[in-house]
């Protein structure tokens, strides 16, 4: 009985000790990797001054989702995108909304959108070198979460310039950490409702289990499924509970917990 205890506590710490080894690599990959891409802000500011918007935006998507699927690679997080065909030719006043389950969504959906989107961030992020430079790169908008006028009004001047990415918004507003998808916060998604976007719904299965799961860096697959555009202005304009309702039940469908 104590040698089987023993070889439970031995496996346990080796399993741990492999868990913490991989968690700093993944920091220390992710810096150096962010530092390397200093590199590549004078071509960025050079094709600023000289090419257009089109080809600048094409060139930070490259420089992007190469960062991220560097990320991925290197911690073993691997993913599988189904229904492709639902992502629209036209992304003027397009919205991305998905649910949010771990730390490695953001750099999932950057490796596999065939487009670069904002984030709606934490206005602290702003303040991050390097960072914050793709950040503003990609259109992101910083947000003050105490001061919500402000912030809905950055939202929703940004769902009407047609020259910047589409937003990503995770309607959550913080991490699942597990399976099942947290209720939406009404907030930005009022505000897009109002404005009349197109919403791409979008479903991400699993990758709590790359990191959130054990508190520690996990290899793992990652599920992604995309859904058929939701056009808000297909709903009367005082309807935006059965929106809502409409929306997190298409995303929740392909999750396990809701299956």
């Amino acid at each position: 009985m104590c040698l089987l205890m023993r070889g439970i506590f031995i496996n346990k710490y080796k399993s741990y000790k492999s868990g913490m080894l991989k968690t700093a690599f993944f920091y220390i990959t992710f810096w150096t990797i962010l530092l390397l891409s200093i590199v590549f802000f004078i071509p960025y500011h050079l094709l600023r001054l000289v090419a257009s918007k089109r080809v600048v935006k094409r060139f930070v998507y490259i420089m992007s989702s190469a960062w991220a699927r560097s990320i991925l690679f290197v911690n073993g997080v691997s993913y599988t995108a189904y229904n492709k065909e639902n992502i629209p030719e036209i992304r003027s006043d397009l919205v991305v909304v998905s649910n949010h389950q771990g730390s490695f969504d953001i750099p999932i959906y950057m490796a596999c959108l065939p487009f670069s989107v904002g984030f709606i961030a934490k206005y602290e992020l702003k303040k991050f070198p390097i960072i914050n430079d793709w950040m503003i790169a990609l259109d992101c908008i910083f947000i003050k979460r105490k001061r919500l006028r402000e912030s809905s009004k950055k939202i929703n001047e940004r769902i009407h310039q047609k020259d910047k990415n589409p937003i990503f918004i995770f309607p959550e507003g913080t991490r699942s950490k597990g399976p099942k998808m947290g209720a939406f916060k009404p907030g930005s998604l009022k505000l897009l409702f109002q404005a009349g976007a197109d919403v791409l719904p979008v479903s991400i299965s699993g990758s709590y289990k790359c990191m959130e799961l054990h508190q520690n860096v996990k290899s793992g697959h990652v599920e992604l499924f995309y859904h058929p555009v939701l056009h808000s202005s297909d709903y009367d304009t005082d309807d935006f509970d059965t929106f809502n309702k409409d929306l997190q039940r298409i995303i929740a469908k392909p999750l396990p917990t809701n299956s």
